[in-house]
């Protein structure tokens, strides 16, 4: 049976997942489970190439109604700020690209985001 998203969200929160169920959950299109797992991903230290992958194709959300997280940050900023989080020499190696295709407010956003979410 699968969870509902508000539900699955929760189990994530609470640490209920396995690794590989967290990143299997980033392909749930539905910002509380995205950025549950997220944040699971980050606080867990998980790093491969899938994880690189989807985090990357996060970022690129251009949806209002699937994208919109608080205010003006977007799933797409937070994805990206997890990557330079994760701390990595991969996972910074794809924040960096990523950072350069963003307009100076996208990096100031993702940069405020780092700090609250990195270290």
């Amino acid at each position: 049976m699968e969870l509902k998203p508000l539900t699955l969200s929760k189990e994530i929160r609470e640490g209920k997942l396995s690794d590989l169920e967290i990143i299997k959950c980033l392909d749930v299109h539905h910002n509380q489970v995205l950025v549950s797992a997220i944040s699971q991903i980050v606080s867990r230290k998980l790093c491969n190439e899938e994880i690189i992958l989807k985090l990357a194709e996060i970022s690129t959300f251009r949806d209002p109604k699937v994208n919109k997280l608080f205010g003006i940050d977007t799933l797409g900023h937070y994805s990206i700020a997890a990557l330079k989080a994760i701390n990595t020499p991969e996972s910074k190696k794809k924040y960096e690209v990523l950072m350069n295709g963003l307009d100076d407010l996208d990096k100031e956003i993702v940069q405020r985001i780092v700090e609250g979410i990195g270290n």
